[in-house]
């Protein structure tokens, strides 16, 4: 037995077999929707960020030559590249390590994440009236969709070089 002393005096563990486990499944494409929007989001708080610190300091120069500075816009124009860009690399996470998942969950998940900023931005109970919230909700969520299209393209290329 494993507890009995050996002649030389130690004991001896049992050793574990290692049998030839079957490989894990993959996550079926579906769960790489979710993933994806979680990755957008994880990507477009530190971009948000930026584009808030770049935007208020254009502005800032702007004023103190006494040009009229567009903020508004500049800010829109600025947070809308920034969540494009985390939808990209979210769609790029799905797209290289999807597994079965493809443009279409890449797709998905930047549309998923788009509707979910909407629904956090309306929560706050910002006024604006339906047909303003309306068209937040399409513009943001066909914006989240390109951009995880575009990146689930470039992860599939990715993948298929390696």
């Amino acid at each position: 037995m494993a507890d009995e002393p050996k002649p030389d005096g130690k004991r001896r563990l049992p050793v574990l077999q290692t049998r030839d486990d079957p490989p894990e499944e993959e996550r079926p494409p579906w769960h790489w929707i979710g993933l994806g929007a979680v990755a957008t989001f994880l990507a477009w708080l530190p971009l948000a960020a930026l584009a808030e610190t770049v935007t208020r300091r254009l502005v800032t120069i702007d004023d103190a030559r006494g040009a009229p500075a567009p903020a508004g816009l500049w800010l829109v124009a600025a947070h809308a590249l920034a969540f494009f860009a985390a939808g990209f690399l979210g769609g790029l996470l799905v797209g290289r390590a999807g597994g079965k998942a493809g443009r279409r969950e890449a797709t998905l998940s930047g549309a998923a994440a788009g509707g979910l900023a909407w629904l956090i931005a309306a929560a706050q109970g910002t006024p604006g009236g339906a047909l303003v919230w309306g068209l937040l909700l399409l513009i943001i969520t066909l914006l989240g969709a390109l951009a995880g299209h575009a990146g689930g393209r470039a992860g599939l290329r990715w993948r298929n070089r390696v």
